[in-house]
């Protein structure tokens, strides 16, 4: 009787555990299933895409042909939103408090998250962002209606010295303290004007309200327009190759160019590789090459996720020692 007993004791045992190991292996299993379809699934909805400036400007200009790219590469609509202010502080804040689902970007300049945090108050860091890729470099520059009396950054700091009070202006961010720079270095008196972006710019230019100011390439929009004074790049810009950059003209700064895209820190892996993969390949859409090489007179480029964080880290360092208190 003991030994009988000690038979169906063994059977129970046996059959729970084998219970038990269905149920771990039918959990475990759901949760790769579950896993696999969330990432098969992104993106289900429509996407917001945050641009930091102005419409009308340079930026707008790019995101709103790159958004209908994305689109096509997603399968989901990808909607633009204007989120101007501070230069793009106001847009990286939206973004920074979004959810980091990946359904909300930002597609503006790589000083958001390695300038602005440094030198203004905000409720963002370097580290509230994932960055995903850089699409195109912005031709930043100085310029002046055609026909001004100056035509390089010499020539204005000459005209300035002669005539006190030039009214100069620029959108914010990063490119205050390029015009400052400016200003301090030629020991020139001029009246500094924020704006809120380069669309902005135009209309004070045209309407003889400023003298010169700075634009991120939307003096390419139309050319004849407009003269260029030098570029704030590293290099100098295609556009202008005749036209000094702001480091040779003995200002020694030269401004970061990226445009890129950044998403709230936090997003998911397969999320982020999803938007980065159909970042890049609208990148190379022929509508938004037409709009960046020939309409802007940017160059083309693509620099994916592990080198632009590797770069945004030493351009934040680099922020940090030139700007930071």
């Amino acid at each position: 009787m003991f030994n009988k007993m000690r038979r169906v004791m063994a059977r129970v045992i046996s059959f729970s555990s084998i219970g038990v190991g269905l149920i771990l292996a039918s959990l475990v299993s759901g949760t790769v299933f579950y896993s696999e379809v969330n990432a098969a699934a992104f993106p289900s909805k429509p996407v917001t895409l945050i641009v930091p400036y102005r419409a009308g400007g340079g930026t707008d200009t790019m995101a709103r042909v790159y958004a209908k790219a994305l689109s096509a590469e997603l399968g989901q609509p990808v909607a633009v939103v204007n989120h101007k202010g501070g230069g793009g502080a106001v847009g990286g804040s939206r973004l920074k408090n979004s959810k980091n689902d990946g359904y909300t970007i930002l597609m503006g300049g790589d000083d958001i998250a390695s300038y602005i945090p440094v030198v203004s108050e905000v409720d963002f860091n370097f580290e509230d962002f994932r960055f995903l890729a850089a699409v195109a470099e912005y031709q930043n520059a100085m310029y002046a209606k055609k026909g001004a009396p100056f035509s390089t950054f010499q020539e204005l700091a000459e005209y300035a010295k002669k005539n006190p009070g030039v009214r100069l202006a620029h959108v914010g961010g990063i490119t205050k303290p390029f015009i400052d720079r400016f200003v301090k270095q030629s020991g020139i008196e001029a009246k500094v004007i924020s704006t809120g972006g380069g669309s902005e710019i135009i209309q004070l230019l045209l309407g003889n309200q400023i003298d010169a100011a700075y634009s991120g390439g939307v003096h390419n929009k139309n050319p004849e327009q407009w003269e260029v004074l030098g570029s704030f790049n590293a290099n100098r810009l295609p556009s202008a190759p005749d036209k000094p950059t702001f480091k040779e003209a003995g200002y020694e700064l030269s401004m970061p160019a990226y445009v890129m895209v950044m998403a709230p820190a936090g997003v998911p892996d397969d999320v982020a590789k999803t938007l980065e993969s159909a970042l890049l390949m609208a990148a190379k859409n022929p509508d938004f090459l037409t709009i960046v090489q020939e309409r802007l007179k940017a160059p083309a480029l693509t620099v994916g996720s592990a080198e632009l964080a590797s770069y945004m880290k030493d351009l934040h360092k680099n922020m940090q020692g030139v700007f930071g208190n």
